[in-house]
């Protein structure tokens, strides 16, 4: 179980169109040892309450039925982060497979649904979650450091330009006025900018 596999316990939310299919399956998500904290059969009621929680969930749905309905449920659930979504597929509907993953989903189970396939399914998706969460958090601070950087580089040549000083002597300008007020350099890169660009509209107007 996951919370046997060193993982704090994660609280499951079921989906399916079908009000039975919904209870068995969370009947057999608390027998595989998860605590289900919420069913659901309708899709906008799912993504309404995975949108205001403040806790990380386990989603699992049924997406035997409605096919469709349920590919574009979990491509809304995923959209704006990771999440750790398991879909549930028949056995003949080997397409579904790869079309939920696809669609964002982490893992899948296929029908008939067994204990230890859904511990499976659902210690693959927090694993995978956690990791595509820490691979964008990457990506994105590599991001910010590239923008960072783009703003103390065309800083350095308003200051070569206007103060004529080497390349050099323009970044430990930046970077004195970075330690003299405590601001990180791509904020007094900013100020520069901003600064020069107010210069030069003032100019525009004056003329």
């Amino acid at each position: 179980m996951v919370q046997k596999a060193g993982f704090a316990p994660i609280r499951v939310c079921i989906f399916s169109p079908q009000e039975t299919d919904c209870e068995a399956l969370a009947l057999g998500s608390e027998r595989a040892g998860f605590q289900v904290e919420q069913k659901f059969n309708e899709p906008r009621k799912l993504l309404e309450f995975i949108s205001d929680s403040n806790i990380d969930h386990i989603v699992f749905i049924d997406a035997r039925r409605q096919r469709e309905e349920c590919l574009k449920l979990i491509g809304d659930l995923c959209s704006g982060s990771p999440r750790a979504a398991v879909a549930l597929a028949s056995e003949a509907d080997t397409p579904l497979g790869a079309r939920v993953m696809e669609a964002g989903a982490q893992a899948v189970i296929v029908d008939p649904v067994e204990a230890k396939d859904i511990v499976a399914a659902f210690t693959v998706a927090v694993h995978q979650c956690a990791k595509q969460t820490r691979l964008e958090k990457d990506l994105q601070e590599l991001r910010d450091k590239l923008a960072e950087r783009k703003l103390i580089e065309k800083a350095k040549g308003i200051l070569m330009e206007s103060a004529k000083v080497s390349e050099s002597e323009a970044f430990r300008l930046i970077q004195k006025r970075s330690q003299d007020e405590r601001k990180p350099m791509a904020q007094i890169a900013t100020l520069i900018i901003s600064a020069t660009e107010l210069v030069k509209a003032a100019r525009a107007r004056a003329q």
